[in-house]
């Protein structure tokens, strides 16, 4: 009974600990019946988009998001013209005060190359204590700092100005015992120090990080590693150091190569430090591929997700491959769940058994609109074989709905993707209308599909064609080779 009881308590135990959560609420009218997606970086080294959840605010912009949380993290939302950062902790709830809504203009929207407004937002319910208020206040005192002390701080490097200002900051914030601002406040100091007169990257590297704890979702910790780190190998791959390490990389594939050549350096002599400055070389070496040839910096980055027994280090190579992997044919097309205009919600996955004439549009562009008029005719006459999806970006849900309803003619399946950004990132999508063409495995047969007006009904009736043909071919040799 006492064994039963004490695996009862684990349990329960180990439910308390990861079932952590984090509330947000707010109210304004000019949020109303909006649907607001929430997202966080999967990493502080490529900062991919990671979708949290979704959220619809009521007739009079009201809204209550509950989510997990099991560390302070940093998270943002998409807000008409902003993109509005709020750092959360778990087991918290936040009254958020929402920014002024400013639609984007249609030059905007259609701009693939459009980068939103960023802006922090406003806790109403905060206290002196909490995480936000307290990165404001040191980010205004570090912000002006360097505003006003740029030639000193770079050109003369004076070190006693820069310590006045430590024991300022030190003053200012005696007390504080949040593990996640100390850390960012203490970071963000170690980086004043090396832009003014510590620039000894392999010092500061043993002083700050060789010995401490990894704060993977720390930007101050992260970007401190960054900006010592970034570009090493670029700079330095013909000489010293730096060429071992792209023979490690290049000739070598080898992880394990790597870090025997870093262990000559006492700044990095501990494994994982090893790991994360492999992250960042391989994350360089992949923007100069004339130097650096690809292939082998993807077998070693694959080499390392096989080897690393660092979750964090696995997801960062993951991400690392994502942001310089181009969409090819039979690749996996990226995994989405979009509502249709009665909230029902599909997957990539519902579409398997059949091709799919994937396209991104909009109703305010005149291309999207002339192409819906083919594509009507269009699905008549291949919708046995091909299904036709069209991912929507109108402004508001409410807009999608309402174009649809007034345009029933248009029988073929469209999803709103106006609130879900990183779907037009990770499918490359760089204009509208885009089409693809999808196998009936959910694998990219066509990257760049033609248009409707563009032959494409002919161009997929051959390809059918074919590909019953040598299906036929195929089991007709099979036959044979069972009757020998």
């Amino acid at each position: 009974m006492r064994k039963i009881l004490a695996i009862y308590l684990t349990l329960f135990l180990s439910f308390e600990i990861f079932a952590q959560t984090v509330t947000i609420n707010g109210s304004s009218e000019e949020y109303a019946n909006q649907t607001i997606s929430v997202y966080q970086y999967s990493d502080y080294f490529t900062k991919n988009e990671e979708l949290i959840g979704s959220f619809t605010t009521d007739a009079l912009g009201r809204f209550s998001y509950t989510f997990d949380c099991k560390t302070t993290r940093e998270i943002y939302m998409y807000l008409g013209i902003y993109k509005a950062f709020l750092f959360v902790s778990p087991e918290k709830e936040y009254e958020i005060a929402m920014p002024p809504y400013e639609e984007k203009t249609l030059a905007q929207e259609l701009n693939p190359y459009y980068e939103p407004t960023d802006i922090s937002l406003g806790v109403i319910n905060s206290d002196p204590n909490d995480i936000n208020i307290l990165l404001l206040s040191f980010n205004s005192l570090y912000e002006t700092f360097l505003s006003d002390n740029f030639q000193e701080i770079y050109i003369t490097r004076d070190k006693a100005k820069v310590e006045k200002f430590q024991e300022y900051v030190d003053s200012t914030f005696t007390g504080c015992n949040d593990e996640f601002f100390n850390v960012y406040k203490n970071y963000r100091m170690y980086a004043l120090r090396y832009m003014a007169y510590q620039r000894d990257k392999m010092g500061v590297t043993r002083k700050h990080f060789l010995n401490n704890a990894f704060y993977y979702y720390n930007p101050a910790y992260m970007n401190l590693f960054k900006m010592m780190w970034k570009d090493y190998i670029i700079n330095n791959h013909t000489h010293d150091m730096g060429k071992n390490l792209k023979i490690d990389i290049i000739y070598g594939k080898s992880p394990t190569m790597f870090k025997k050549t870093l262990e000559k350096n006492i700044a990095f002599r501990n494994d994982t430090l090893k790991e994360l400055l492999l992250l960042q070389c391989l994350d360089d070496c992949l923007k100069d591929p004339d130097v650096f040839p690809p292939a082998p910096v993807y077998q070693t980055l694959d080499s390392l997700i096989i080897m690393s027994k660092v979750a964090e280090h696995k997801n960062i190579a993951e991400n690392i491959k994502k942001k310089y992997t181009q969409l090819e044919f039979h690749d996996n097309a990226p995994y989405f769940e979009l509502y249709n205009q009665d909230s029902v919600l599909y997957t990539l996955d519902k579409f398997k058994g059949k091709y799919v004439y994937l396209n991104f549009c909009r109703s305010e562009n005149y291309a999207c609109i002339k192409d819906y008029k083919v594509l009507r005719k269009m699905n008549e006459k291949t919708k046995k074989d091909l299904n036709i999806v069209t991912l929507s970006y109108e402004k508001t849900f409410e807009d999608f709905r309402s174009f649809k309803k007034a345009n029933p003619q248009y029988n073929w399946t469209f999803l709103y993707a106006g609130d879900n950004p990183e779907i037009g990132r990770q499918y490359k999508l760089r204009g509208m209308p885009t089409y693809m063409l999808l196998d009936k495995n959910g694998k990219i047969e066509m990257i760049s599909a033609p248009t409707p007006a563009d032959d494409f009904q002919e161009t997929f009736a051959k390809m059918v064609i074919r590909q019953k043909k040598e299906a036929a071919a195929q089991k007709k040799s099979k036959s044979r080779a069972r009757t020998w």
